[in-house]
């Protein structure tokens, strides 16, 4: 299990067989604070995923951090972590498992036609030696002798201005306090930038707090990524590593994409496409990145919610989108980054900057405002992100609409022509072409993707387990 899942960590591997116990972990070398994802304390074994940010003793690890937790607060010991893991823990013969509020780092279980648990970060891991399959879901915990259960997290106090202004203050303070955090440790050695708001936004707090850091563009020849990456890159003067591929590439990496992803749905497929590009050009150069993923959800960036006539309705659907972002948005960069080795750290989503967001009011957020003028019932997404950071953005960037990394690295037009000569004639019926299960496949595309993933995940229960990200679908 640990060799199918290895490009996860492929600096250490630790193994620990302890009565019906058999787990491990790996894990990437990233320093001290990190550590090897393991650590043991008497009968007490702990195996993570991931990195917190919580304050420990010089030499700590987030392992061990973890498993000090644990022995304070017993199984709500997750609530108490600051940051995104997975983990399993074990005390004596029981054994517990924890995933991130968010649900950032993922986690599967399944049994065996014996009964035996077997959980591991990826579902392929699983594959050949369960017979039911099921994801741990965000801020939930299981316990071999008391099943599932929940934990409420603990967001730290946030203050909200008054005014829009002073919200945007705010928020500059949070993000670059999230930054700081995730840079402390040296371990960051590169930045995606899609040259849209939020990973420029990142780019720029990242460069102002640690200058030079590189940043990694990838799409095809002119796309719109591509074009203002160069601007953003430019303005902050980094060293700027950029990939263009081409239609037969994308060919070639669609079947890695839908095994590495563990999913058919056709936007986060177009997503992961481009982004197992842009971790194989990082990997050259470092093994963790900073990542602009959850500025959309948590501030407003989807197009989708300027449709909604009403405020409440907005404010629904954003939720709707951050509880959904587990298996969709962050699945995509979890499985993109991690099949090329990369660890990816995404600052928007810390607890202070979640905890600030979900407070703040939606028309912050979803703004009716034409840039440059008087109000005339136009709708901007992302207005308080804009207005906090737009002295540190060039205007193009400041002034961008929001694009999908697919739609902006050129890959969704690319994929929609190629898929047509993928199938048998027929083989597509917009009217009746459904899974085995029934989920309704939308495109050509979508039923290639499909075939892909049912070669590899031969199980009703693994297909169960796939998201739909856009939910008109």
């Amino acid at each position: 299990m640990l060799d199918t899942i290895k490009h996860r960590g492929p600096d250490t591997i630790e193994i620990r067989e302890k009565g019906q116990l058999v787990a491990g972990v790996a894990a990437s070398n990233l320093g001290e604070a990190r550590g090897n994802g393991f650590a043991k304390e008497g009968d007490i074994a702990v195996f993570f995923d991931g990195e917190i940010y919580n304050e420990r003793s010089k030499g700590k690890s987030d392992a061990e951090v973890a498993l000090d937790l644990y022995k304070q607060h017993g199984r709500v010991f997750p609530a108490y972590l600051e940051g995104v893991f997975a983990c399993a823990l074990s005390d004596g013969d029981n054994i517990l498992l924890a995933r991130d509020a968010v649900g950032v780092r993922p986690l599967y279980c399944g049994r065996t036609e014996e009964g035996t648990l077997c959980f591991a970060s990826e579902m392929k891991a699983l594959v050949g030696t369960v017979v039911d399959v099921w994801e741990l879901r965000p801020a939930t915990s299981y316990s071999a002798d008391a099943g599932i259960s929940g934990y409420i997290p603990r967001y730290p106090e946030v203050v909200i201005p008054n005014s829009l202004q002073g919200a945007a203050n705010r928020l500059k303070v949070c993000l670059f306090r999230a930054v700081e955090k995730r840079l402390k440790d040296g371990a960051v050695g590169g930045m995606l930038l899609s040259g849209g708001l939020d990973s420029s936004v990142i780019a720029a707090i990242a460069n102002e707090l640690k200058p030079g850091i590189p940043a990694f563009t990838v799409g095809v020849e002119d796309a719109p990524d591509l074009v203002n990456a160069v601007i953003m890159a430019e303005h902050l003067g980094v060293q700027h590593h950029i990939r263009s591929f081409e239609v037969e590439e994308i060919i070639e990496l669609v079947p890695e994409a839908v095994r590495s992803l563990e999913s058919f749905d056709e936007d986060c497929i177009s997503g992961a496409i481009a982004n197992l590009f842009a971790s194989s050009l990082a990997s050259k150069y470092t093994k963790c990145i900073l990542s602009g993923e959850g500025g959309d959800e948590l501030y407003g960036g989807y197009h989708l919610l300027k449709e909604l006539p009403t405020e409440d309705e907005r404010l629904k659907m954003m939720g709707h989108l951050i509880d959904i972002a587990y298996n969709t948005a962050l699945q995509r960069l979890d499985r993109a980054m991690m099949a090329n080795s990369i660890n990816y750290r995404t600052p928007f989503i810390d607890t202070e900057v979640i905890a600030f967001s979900l407070q703040i009011p939606v028309r912050w957020k979803v703004h009716p405002r034409v840039r440059g003028g008087n109000g005339n019932g136009k709708l901007i997404e992302k207005w308080l992100l804009r207005e906090a950071f737009k002295d540190m953005l060039p205007e193009e960037i400041y002034r961008r609409e929001k694009l999908r990394f697919s739609g902006g690295a050129g890959v969704d037009d690319l994929m929609d022509s190629v898929a047509e000569g993928k199938l048998a004639d027929g083989e597509f019926d917009k009217e009746s072409c459904y899974t085995d299960i029934g989920y309704r496949l939308n495109t050509p595309k979508e039923l290639w993707y499909y075939n892909l993933f049912k070669e590899n995940f031969p199980l009703p229960a693994f297909e169960e387990l796939v998201g739909r990200w856009d939910p008109s679908k």
